[in-house]
């Protein structure tokens, strides 16, 4: 199952079954069997309050992203990890806000710095992290442009 919740009215502005799709691409490359995510778009000032929350940085990001992990307590009793229909990858919160004003940054559309994002995130939720090393950053990077590539993104890095 693949949940994507969206502040305001930028439904209008995403093509949401194509994100659907994209999104299902992804976990069926990182994960073997079926795989669920939730996807949040908001704004800047959400993202903030999470980021301050989770991380402790306060200030607005462009992508975060949880994984559940059967084997982590916390979620011991979440609803998520009881769920005999499906595993669920994890959950990745986008602010619709830096999508924005990266894409203009980077120089392509809207629709292409999502799917960037989601490709960055999902790298996560596969247990990656380019903040542990440099080795790792690399590895993350080379994940990310494979995904992008099998949903027909080439030579964005």
């Amino acid at each position: 199952m693949i949940e994507i919740r969206c502040d305001e009215n930028w439904d209008e502005l995403i093509d949401l079954p194509k994100i659907r799709n994209i999104l299902i691409i992804f976990l069926k490359h990182l994960f073997s069997g079926e795989h669920g995510i939730s996807l949040y778009l908001t704004d800047d000032a959400e993202i903030q309050k999470l980021n301050k929350e989770f991380r402790d940085k306060d200030g607005p990001t462009d992508i975060l992203s949880w994984t559940y992990a059967e084997d982590d307590p916390a979620l011991q009793d979440a609803e998520i990890i009881n769920s005999e229909e499906e595993n669920f990858a994890g959950e990745l919160v986008v602010s619709v806000e830096r999508v924005r004003q990266q894409s203009v940054e980077n120089g392509w559309n809207f629709e292409t710095e999502l799917i960037r994002l989601l490709a960055h995130g999902c790298a996560h939720l596969a247990d990656l992290d380019h903040e542990r090393s440099a080795e790792e950053a690399h590895e993350m990077l080379e994940l990310e442009i494979t995904l992008l590539n099998e949903v027909g993104l080439t030579n964005i890095y």
